[in-house]
């Protein structure tokens, strides 16, 4: 208990003391629904997702099945679905939910990856909405395991191995949509906030044909939000250990197998002078330096600075956050 105590007071320090009170407030909710309370999970699939090969595996070609059009105010709605690229997901996960918000005569595209709890697609049309009347038609993801791709559970009740599982199915999939649409776009690009954010930034990265990107809310590496951010509150670091006494070495290897998906593993983007990488200055969750690492990698990028919290931003930035998107289409 008293190493508990300890630990969690390093947190506070090092990530609440800067935070905006809304991160801090959900934080201290979401400490009851603990992250990784099932373990570790399997063995052999962390092995074999800690080869970085994994990410730059060209996925297969899709064929997206849409559903019948919705129109409003002269933006037509569409929800479709294709097979995910990746095949060691769960049979429930292994088809992939996109939809799509266009409008005639758009000329660019974005796909929008989705942060860590975002289920569904309401909060991302929200903010990022307005961009079909700046001449970008929207294809928002839905991650594995999250809303139409649930397991039994739901996304609370993931195990490690099924959140790299998650993490690589998000990549994979966004550069077969990606590909997909480069044959009805001039100008494709890839966004996503927080979790979604550092995605986009490695499927750029790995991504063999020039296309713009909008990091937002993000850093070069999640190990970090994991271990050390208000996040790490969350996380049942007990079950990953065995017990309190092992906390110390869950975190440890928690932090080595994050790297894997660390930004600046990966070569720059073919286009880094068109990313925008946006961070919040009242950030709770992702730490300034994992920001401005992520910018560093990337020469040529633009960096910005939001003066807002985590989650705050998504109400007070949005035009701020658009303006993120348009602008890396814009540079490209």
């Amino acid at each position: 208990m008293q190493e508990e105590t300890a630990n969690r007071s390093v947190g506070i320090v090092g990530s609440a003391a800067a935070a905006h009170p809304l991160d801090l407030l959900i934080a201290v909710m979401s400490r009851w629904s603990k992250l990784f309370s099932r373990g570790w999970g399997d063995e052999s699939l962390l092995t074999k997702l800690s080869s970085r090969v994994s990410y730059h595996d060209p996925p297969s070609s899709i064929s997206i099945t849409w559903r019948s059009a919705r129109e409003r105010r002269g933006v037509v709605h569409r929800d479709g679905a294709f097979a995910s690229p990746l095949a060691l997901l769960p049979e429930e996960a292994r088809t992939a939910h996109v939809r799509a918000w266009t409008r005639e005569g758009n000329r660019a595209a974005v796909v929008i990856l989705a942060a860590s709890r975002d289920e569904g697609y309401q909060v991302r049309e929200r903010v990022f909405g307005p961009l079909t009347a700046r001449g970008i038609d929207l294809y928002f993801m839905e991650n594995p395991f999250y809303g139409l791709r649930r397991t039994r559970g739901g996304p609370s009740l993931i195990t490690v191995s099924d959140h790299g599982l998650m993490v690589l199915g998000m990549v994979l999939e966004a550069r077969a949509l990606l590909e997909h649409l480069r044959s009805d776009y001039p100008k494709v690009a890839v966004a996503g906030y927080s979790m979604g954010g550092h995605m986009a930034a490695i499927t750029a990265a790995v991504s063999p044909f020039p296309l713009a990107c909008a990091a937002m809310a993000a850093g070069a590496s999640g190990s970090s939000v994991y271990t050390r951010g208000l996040l790490s509150w969350s996380v049942d670091f007990s079950a990953l250990g065995g017990g309190a006494t092992q906390r110390a070495a869950a975190k440890s290897r928690l932090q080595q197998l994050f790297t894997v998906a660390d930004v600046t593993s990966f070569p720059a983007p073919m286009r880094a002078d068109a990313a925008v990488i946006a961070g919040c200055k009242r950030d709770g969750y992702v730490l300034r330096s994992e920001t401005e690492r992520l910018h560093q990698h990337w020469p040529g990028s633009t960096l910005r600075w939001i003066a807002a919290g985590h989650f705050s931003a998504l109400v007070s930035s949005r035009r701020t956050l658009c303006d993120c998107i348009a602008d890396a289409v814009e540079k490209l």
